[in-house]
C-alpha cells in the first residue's frame, strides 16, 4: 500500500495537534471519577480517517494513545491493549464511516464520524478495563454517566462542522 505526501502531511499535522492538546491540557478536562479526565483528544483522530482514510486515522491514533500511555498509563496499569487499541481504531473506524456516507451527504457523514469514534474510543476503553478486570464496572459508572455524553455530543458536533469544511480544502489540494 503506497502511502501519499498529501496522507503523511495529514498525519504530521494532525498528530502534532494531537500531541500539543496533550502537552498543553487542551485535550483533557478534569472531572472526579476514576479516568481523571474527559477528553476531546479523539477529534484530530477522526479528522485524521476521514480525511486521509484508515491507514492515517491508525497512525494518529496510535499518537493519541502515545499521549494517552504517557498521561494516564498508571490509571491502567500500563495496559498497552487498553491504551493503543481503542485510539488506533478510532482512526479506522471514522475513515469507513466517512467513506461510506460522504458520497451522500458530506455533513452528515463528517457528524456520524465524530459519533462513531468517540463510542469507538469510550466502548472500547471502557470495555477492554472491564475485560482485563482493571476496574470494576461501578467505578465505570461515573465516565458513563458524566464523560461519554459530553464527549459525544463534542465529538459529533465538532466533527460534523470541521470535517465537511476541512474536506473541501483537502480535495482541493489534491
Amino acid at each position: 500500500m503506497k502511502i501519499s505526501t498529501k496522507q503523511i502531511a495529514l498525519v504530521g499535522i494532525l498528530s502534532a495537534i494531537t500531541g500539543v492538546m496533550a502537552a498543553t491540557g487542551l485535550g483533557f478536562f478534569s472531572v472526579p471519577n476514576v479516568s481523571g479526565a474527559m477528553t476531546i483528544m479523539h477529534i484530530p483522530t477522526v479528522i485524521a480517517g476521514a480525511l486521509g482514510g484508515p491507514i492515517v486515522g491508525a497512525f494518529t491514533g496510535f499518537i493519541f494513545g502515545a499521549s494517552s500511555f504517557y498521561f494516564f498509563g498508571a490509571s491502567v496499569g500500563f495496559n498497552i491493549v487498553v491504551i493503543f487499541l481503542p485510539r488506533i481504531l478510532i482512526g479506522v473506524f471514522s475513515a469507513l464511516v466517512f467513506k461510506l456516507l460522504s458520497k451522500k451527504n458530506v455533513y452528515l457523514a463528517g457528524a456520524v464520524a465524530g459519533f462513531v469514534g468517540t463510542v469507538t474510543n469510550t466502548v472500547g476503553v471502557v470495555g477492554l478495563i472491564l475485560v482485563f478486570k482493571i476496574y470494576p464496572l461501578a467505578a465505570l459508572i461515573p465516565i458513563l454517566a458524566l464523560n461519554f455524553p459530553i464527549e459525544l455530543v463534542v465529538g459529533t458536533v465538532l466533527s460534523g462542522i470541521l470535517l465537511p469544511a476541512l474536506n473541501k480544502v483537502v480535495k482541493k489540494e489534491a
